[in-house]
């Protein structure tokens, strides 16, 4: 086999691998999204139940830019709202896989930056592995986090694409999409620095004092009656900073040791040891130069100065005693790892082909470990999300958002009465089950620990149940797996999404079982009404047929 037929054997081999991992993450989110608010999606339906007061243009503006933990959401308030003017309600669902959607044409973009080196296409290998797989399925899979993070990236795309030729009708666009990523996420701002940057070593200078007006704009908009939420620490640990910064940029590590910051704080060391000299050297000598045609390198380092001012932004903002490695914040890690295997074969081309061995080893064996190891979490709370459309739908009340159910019933209940807020019904004959199940008493000997403790953060009772070993189980990503509470005095029923264990990696390779037999999951008891409930489970397979088992197992809450 000659060599150039080989070079296109691995570009054949690239290409397929590359449309496997868009598509399977595609496929991934698609099964595990709910059209079901999670957490602070909340706030999008008390956007609509706001302006549905008619207090006039003032009481509407404030709430499309009022503060919402720490960020100003203009732009993901704005996407709900569009949403409700086209269908008269809110999908979640559609936010997720339209962040999906948006995650891909950012990697169009790092594809578009890749062919700037000109090297053959199997040199793009590992990017894909690096970028499209759930080590940051806070935000691929919540519509809140994905429409911003991502969103934000996409509009740092766009910017940088427009200020590569910053004619003024360009640079009057990238403006808008730069103020437009400030009320996206508090890290947006960055967006203006990191086009700043661009413009500096471009030598773009009668467009750069225009575009440092328009950001210290942003700014002054931004901070105007700004109030800090719960995420940011009052006290900073500034000795504890430079190890929790450089944790950040290599976090994509924590795959394998997640109980430990150690390794991504090597492996973050490692990365900003040779970018962050070799960015002050890079801006050093586009000063000493008539014009800087290095397109390649002027969007790489800027790229990387969006993550580094991000990363540090974090990391001042959420300082604490130890260092956390926040899973919505990881997608940052996963470009980085990207840029920084750019710009090590573009810096060192005797090297090239090695880099590419490992970089793609260590590229694939970290995408199958990511889904390996995070599809529990994931499955966890797809699970209680998907049982929450049944509790919300009996009861008005979610074992999953307990912590902010209770403020937000003011507008939860007009929105679901109301139909902007629809909730599915994916328990379709669940009750029937249910009912005919009892009167033949058709209880089985299974039993499962429950033990009763305080939530530690908010010192709240809680039930968390656990077996080792049950029947139903899941057997493929799309079946799903309930604790089944059922009041046979009150005839109520409530439904708990569980965590699934895992088989293991030889059952995995010999039986090609991913799932194990057992399962836990935590009930927030002050989301059930005080009762006796026995114990079950409720298998949903892929294809909606229910499968239900009630133990003789009767517990009082």
């Amino acid at each position: 086999m000659t060599k150039s037929s080989f070079g296109n054997y691995l570009s054949w081999f690239t290409g397929i691998a590359s449309g496997f991992t868009v598509l399977f993450y595609v496929y991934y989110v698609a099964v595990y999204s709910v059209d079901f608010p999670f957490q602070d999606d909340n706030s999008l339906l008390q956007v609509i139940f706001e302006l549905k007061k008619g207090l006039g243009w003032k009481h509407n503006l404030h709430t499309f830019f009022r503060t919402e933990n720490d960020h100003r959401i203009f732009v993901p308030r704005l996407i709900g709202y569009l949403d409700y003017i086209l269908t008269g309600h809110l999908n979640f669902k559609s936010y997720i896989l339209l962040a999906a959607i948006n995650l891909i044409a950012v990697c169009g973009f790092v594809f578009g930056l890749f062919r700037r080196l000109k090297l053959p296409f199997y040199y793009f290998l590992p990017i894909p592995f690096l970028i499209f797989q759930p080590q940051y399925h806070e935000v691929s899979i919540w519509a809140l986090t994905g429409l911003q993070h991502i969103t934000l990236l996409i509009l740092l795309c766009g910017c940088l694409i427009l200020l590569k030729k910053p004619s003024w009708g360009r640079v009057s666009i990238a403006v808008v999409l730069a103020l437009l990523a400030t009320f996206t996420h508090g890290n947006g701002i960055v967006v203006f620095a990191t086009g700043g940057f661009l413009l500096l070593v471009e030598k773009h200078y009668k467009v750069l004092i225009p575009w440092i007006v328009s950001a210290i704009v942003a700014f002054g908009l931004y901070i105007a009656d700004y109030t800090p939420g719960s995420g940011v620490e009052s006290s900073i640990n500034w000795p504890n900073l430079p190890a929790s910064f450089v944790a950040r940029i290599g976090a994509n590590i924590s795959v394998w040791q997640s109980d430990s910051a150690a390794a991504s704080i090597i492996w973050g060391a490692l990365i900003c040891v040779l970018i962050i000299p070799s960015l002050f050297i890079f801006i050093y000598q586009s000063f000493n130069v008539r014009k800087n045609n290095s397109t390649f390198k002027n969007e790489l380092f800027s790229f990387f100065c969006f993550i580094l001012l991000t990363t540090f932004l974090i990391t001042i903002f959420r300082a604490s005693s130890t260092i956390v490695l926040e899973n919505r914040f990881k997608i940052y890690a996963a470009f980085s790892s990207v840029f920084f295997y750019m710009f090590l074969i573009n810096g060192f081309s005797a090297l090239r082909k090695s880099l590419l061995i490992f970089f793609s080893g260590f590229a694939l064996l970290f995408y199958i470990s990511s889904y390996f190891g995070y599809t529990p979490e994931v499955a966890n709370k797809n699970s209680r999300l998907v049982a929450d459309t049944y509790n919300w739908r009996k009861h008005q009340t979610e074992l999953c958002n307990t912590s902010s159910i209770e403020s937000s019933l003011y507008f939860l209940q007009p929105a679901w009465q109301q139909g902007y807020w629809q909730v599915p019904d994916q328990f379709a004959g669940f009750d029937e089950l249910v009912q005919a199940t009892v009167q033949q008493r058709n209880f089985k000997p299974y039993t499962f620990r429950t033990q009763y403790f305080l939530n530690a953060g908010t010192n709240s009772p809680q039930l968390s149940i656990e077996i080792a070993d049950f029947p139903l189980r899941r057997q493929s990503l799309r079946d799903n797996l309930f604790v089944v509470l059922h009041d046979e005095t009150n005839q109520k029923t409530y439904l708990a999404g569980t965590l699934p264990k895992i088989a293991g990696r030889r059952q995995l390779l010999t039986q090609g079982t991913y799932f194990g037999p057992g399962f836990s999951t935590v009930i927030p008891l002050q989301a059930v009404r005080k009762g006796e409930y026995r114990l079950g489970c409720l298998l949903k397979k892929g294809s909606d047929h229910l499968e239900l088992i009630l133990s003789r197992q009767v517990i009082n809450l």
